[in-house]
């Protein structure tokens, strides 16, 4: 991070490829921002790669998808492909657990892109950053990326906005005991990430 009256974060590109807006993804909860800002990438090849250091919170079941907690706080999604939640897991290669602690360019899992492709299925890959950016203007910062290497996002904090280093706690993806629709539904940041990517895929 940058010191001064301005503290910028960088979030590592987790694919190869081309960047696109995140308003671009042929998903509107997605492209409507319903879970925070971000971008999305076409991926050139298969390789997963962790997007911030922190702690990789959450792997969902199906393995499409992966929640980071980042040293500061952020909450980053990366979610490999569109409607790939009905794949229950095939195609994907993880290599890390729920829990394990990861430093940005670590190799996470890998997806046969091909295999996707040949399914019907649309492999864009967006990034959302879905907590922890209170204040934060978040800006897209390369067109063209290299996997684990080139930063495709900057947030970028006044200094008084600097969130504050927090204790990471691992997330499990669970049947919800409330949904958006009833009163009492109060979830947290990554709870509210997973529930529109996989649990509402999967209830």
């Amino acid at each position: 991070m940058s010191k001064g009256k301005r503290t910028t974060i960088v979030v590592t590109a987790p694919l190869s490829g081309k960047v696109i807006a995140i308003t671009e993804v042929p998903d509107p909860v997605f492209s409507g921002k319903m879970m925070g800002d971000g971008a999305a990438i076409l991926p050139e090849d298969g390789k997963i790669y962790a997007p911030i250091d922190g702690v990789l919170t959450t792997i969902a079941p199906t393995q499409h998808a992966f929640g980071y907690t980042g040293e500061n706080g952020q909450e980053v999604l990366v979610h490999v492909g569109l409607e790939t939640v009905g794949l229950n897991g095939e195609g994907f290669t993880v290599h890390k657990k729920a829990g394990d602690k990861v430093k940005a360019g670590d190799l996470v899992a890998e997806v046969d892109l091909e295999f996707l492709k040949n399914k019907g299925l649309n492999t864009v890959t967006p990034v959302v950053i879905c907590g922890g950016a209170d204040g934060a203007a978040i800006e897209m910062v390369n067109t063209n990326v290299t996997g684990g290497q080139t930063p495709v996002l900057e947030l970028a904090f006044d200094e008084a906005e600097e969130p504050a280093p927090v204790e990471t706690k691992t997330k499990e993806i669970a049947p919800l005991a409330a949904t958006p629709n009833d009163e009492n539904w109060e979830p947290d940041d990554v709870t509210f990430c997973f529930y529109y990517n996989v649990a509402r895929e999967e209830l």
